[in-house]
């Protein structure tokens, strides 16, 4: 005979909740997703001479070396408008989304004994780790609002469709970490291997330079690739917001579908496996 009753509220400790009931113990501990990162974004670069300055200095440094190598050697600049920009734009946003993807890999693993000392919904992990990442992306901003305006782009109405660019890539993003999460709870390797698919990935993105420009009727298979991957699109769209780039107009609704369905997925995907995470 069970020895749990429905009736008085007792339910087994790895009973599944309904998506309602598990949203809905999400918000009630909404505080906690936003402490969580505030505070390690405070003490993240604490112990550096410059603190929290490198939350801009290492993407900044990075487009410099990026600028240098793929503008000034390779030619990748060639006929972009205002290349530093369009760099600074790709580069920025696409940290957005490797950090998210890294740090969620690491958001069961590295709180192990909060998750024993304290119950609560296991998907604020990762949700945490994304939302600190998006804290951070905010002074990125900044500072691809300063290169636009220090590079004669200047800001224009297109600002107002930003919000909506950044919850389709929070989508992207909050759903690769469920998936990340979870899978590096069950195989540690996963968090050395997510870094080297990131690398891989940039390179296929158009980050550094047009990947369209590559993905003509010789490249079939590279074609294929650009049209299905939405952080192509993404970055297009944050592109546009900033300097006016053309926008694939199906294809950016395509790579809104996909987020969405990412986050869908990643979402029930993380939560099927809740009765394992912290356990010994």
């Amino acid at each position: 005979m069970s020895t749990f009753d429905p009736a008085a509220g007792l339910r087994p400790t790895d009973a599944t909740l309904s998506a309602r009931a598990y949203l809905q113990a999400l918000w009630r501990r909404r505080d906690f997703a936003v402490a969580m990162p505030a505070e390690t974004i405070r003490s993240r670069h604490q112990n550096t001479f410059l603190g929290n300055v490198w939350h801009l200095g290492n993407p900044l440094l990075t487009v410099g070396v990026y600028l240098i190598v793929f503008g000034g050697l390779l030619g990748a600049d060639r006929g972009i408008d205002n290349y530093l920009l369009w760099l600074t734009v790709g580069v920025f946003t696409y940290r957005l989304t490797s950090s998210s993807v890294l740090g969620g890999s690491t958001a069961i693993t590295s709180n192990q004994g909060l998750m024993r000392a304290l119950k609560f919904p296991r998907a604020l992990l990762p949700i945490s780790v994304v939302i600190g990442e998006i804290l951070t992306f905010g002074f990125e901003l900044a500072a691809i609002a300063v290169v636009a305006v220090a590079t004669g782009q200047g800001l224009s109405s297109r600002l107002l469709a930003l919000p909506f660019v950044l919850a389709v890539h929070t989508m992207l993003n909050l759903g690769g970490a469920f998936i990340a999460a979870r899978l590096s709870d069950g195989f540690r390797d996963m968090q050395q291997i997510i870094p080297f698919l990131f690398r891989l990935l940039q390179f296929v993105s158009g980050v550094m330079y047009p990947i369209g420009r590559y993905a003509d009727s010789d490249h079939a298979w590279l074609h294929r690739f650009v049209v299905w991957n939405p952080i192509v699109h993404i970055l297009e769209m944050y592109r546009w917001v900033f300097m006016a780039a053309p926008v694939d107009v199906p294809a950016a609704l395509l790579s809104i579908g996909t987020s969405a369905a990412v986050l869908v997925f990643g979402f029930r995907f993380f939560v099927a496996a809740e009765h394992r995470y912290g356990r010994p």
